[in-house]
């Protein structure tokens, strides 16, 4: 291995978001079916939303195995900032759920 400390810590958060893709589905199915079945006109807008924000989530997490090539290129920071820049996706799901928390 290149750097074996670097090399732990993108396994440790590739391997972490990759164990969260397989209830993915269920959870977005369920949310969906949530939401069509809503009866809250104040929140269409959240809820168009938050489906669309949830249904991005794969493509973060595919995104952020693109650290290995930073990796492989000897770019050892850019690698963690890659793989650590899918938490980034967190940041307008938990406005999201503020914001609903609060209209309801």
């Amino acid at each position: 291995m290149k750097n074996q400390k670097v090399a732990h810590w993108l396994i440790l958060f590739n391997g972490a978001y990759a164990i969260t893709l397989l209830p993915y589905p269920f959870f977005l199915l369920m949310s969906l079916y949530t939401y069509a079945n809503s009866q809250s006109s104040e929140q269409v807008g959240l809820e168009d939303i938050t489906a669309n924000l949830l249904a991005t989530y794969p493509i973060g997490v595919l995104a952020s195995f693109v650290c290995w090539i930073f990796y492989h290129v000897y770019k050892f920071k850019w690698a963690i900032v890659t793989a650590n820049l899918f938490l980034i996706w967190l940041v307008p799901l938990v406005t999201i759920v503020i914001i609903s928390s609060t209209i309801s």
